[in-house]
């Protein structure tokens, strides 16, 4: 059996700031321990919530292909002010100074 791990130990796998881990892990979301006054992560459970994790984005990462597959892309919007006009006529436009 592989020793526990700390909440350092498993942001830093996971690529995550160290506050999340606690938060996740609090909300029981991430599977953890407490003991004494310190969480503790068992490594065979973190690698089994990963593959899980894994699998929900693959599936979320399916579905929005297949979304945009079925979907036709929204019309593009053109921008109707000053400088856009006046390119167009072939003028330059002036820089805004200040907002104004």
């Amino acid at each position: 059996m592989e020793s526990m791990m700390t909440a350092r130990q498993v942001a830093d796998l996971l690529g995550v700031h160290e506050n999340w881990v606690y938060d996740q892990a609090a909300s029981g979301q991430l599977p953890s321990y407490k003991l004494g006054g310190t969480r503790r992560f068992d490594p065979d459970e973190l690698r089994g919530w990963i593959a899980e994790h894994r699998q929900a984005r693959r599936d979320r990462r399916a579905w929005r292909a297949a979304v945009r597959e079925t979907t036709a892309p929204a019309p593009k919007r053109r921008r109707n002010d000053a400088a856009t006009k006046m390119t167009a006529a072939g003028q330059q436009p002036q820089p805004r100074l200040f907002g104004t």
